[in-house]
C-alpha cells in the first residue's frame, strides 16, 4: 500500500492492525512520511477546533504562510512533500465549501486513532524490583521485567508467557498484557485484562482503562464505553481521563 493510501486510511480510522504496523514503522523511519502526518494531523486539529469563520481565516493564513516558505526553499519533483501541502490545503479548504472527502468525512465521529494515542502510555513496573538480589526461583520474573523496562516487548512476550505458565497471577496477567499492548496486539491484551479484571484485586480499575484503551485500538466504541463507565463509577484510577472520553465517544 503506497503512503497516501496509508494516510488516508489512518485519517479515515480503516487501518487493519498489519497496516497500522506499516504505518507505525514508517513514523519511526520516514522523514518525509513523517512530515506529511504531522502536517495532515494539524490540518484535521484545526477543521475539529474551530467555528467555521474563523477556520477559513485561519486555513487561508496557512496557505499563505506554506507558499512564502516554498519561495524560500529549493524546488522539488512534482509529488515531493511541498507540493503534497499545497494539495492539501486545497483538500482542506474545499471542506469547508462541504465536499468533505480525503479522510475527515468522519470529524463528526470519534478519531479512535488520535484518542488511544493521547491516552496511552504504557503502565510503569511497579510490582518487581529488579535490582534486588535474586534467587533461582526468581530469575525468570526479573528477566522478564527487565524486558518490560528496557521495551524489548517481544522478549518480555515469551517471558511474561513462560512465567505465566509457572504463576499465573493477576500481576503477570497484567504485565503480559501491558507488552500485548505495546506490540499491537489489543484482543490477547483484552482476553488478560478481563482475567485481571475479574479476580477484582489491585490492578482492576488499571485493567479497566487499558481494556477500554484496546478496544479503542479496535474501535469498538461501545464495548470501550462499557470499560470506561465502569472505571468512572470504580473511581480508583484515571476517573477524570475515562470521563473524558466517555464525553468524546457519545
Amino acid at each position: 500500500m503506497d503512503k497516501e493510501t496509508l494516510l488516508y486510511q489512518y485519517f479515515s480510522n480503516q487501518l487493519t492492525p498489519k497496516e497500522q504496523e506499516a504505518f507505525d514503522a514508517l513514523l519511526e523511519t520516514d522523514s518525509e512520511f513523517k512530515e506529511q502526518f504531522d502536517f495532515e494531523r494539524s490540518v484535521q486539529e484545526v477543521i475539529r477546533d474551530q467555528k467555521s469563520s474563523d477556520l477559513k481565516k485561519k486555513l487561508k493564513g496557512f496557505e499563505s504562510e506554506i507558499n512564502t516558505d516554498e519561495k524560500v526553499v529549493t524546488l522539488k519533483p512534482e509529488g515531493s512533500f511541498n507540493s503534497y501541502k499545497k494539495w492539501m490545503i486545497a483538500a482542506s479548504i474545499a471542506l469547508l465549501m462541504g465536499l468533505g472527502y480525503l479522510g475527515f468525512d468522519n470529524l463528526s465521529g470519534p478519531n479512535y486513532n488520535r484518542l488511544y494515542e493521547e491516552n496511552f502510555q504504557n503502565y510503569p513496573n511497579t510490582a518487581y524490583a529488579i535490582t534486588r538480589g535474586e534467587t533461582d526461583e526468581d530469575t525468570l520474573k526479573r528477566e522478564a521485567f527487565v524486558a518490560y523496562e528496557t521495551d524489548n516487548i517481544n522478549e518480555a512476550i515469551s517471558l511474561f508467557t513462560r512465567l505465566q505458565q509457572k504463576e499465573d497471577s493477576e500481576t503477570v496477567n497484567f504485565y503480559l498484557a501491558q507488552s500485548y499492548l505495546q506490540a499491537n496486539q489489543s484482543q490477547e491484551a483484552i482476553t488478560l485484562l478481563d482475567k485481571v479484571i475479574q479476580v477484582n484485586g489491585e490492578f482492576k480499575p488499571q485493567a479497566l482503562w487499558y481494556k477500554s484503551l484496546a478496544y479503542l485500538k479496535l474501535k469498538k466504541k461501545d464495548k470501550a464505553l462499557v470499560s470506561l463507565n465502569a472505571l468512572v463509577e470504580d473511581g480508583r484510577y484515571k476517573k477524570t481521563e475515562a470521563t473524558g472520553l466517555v464525553n468524546e465517544l457519545d
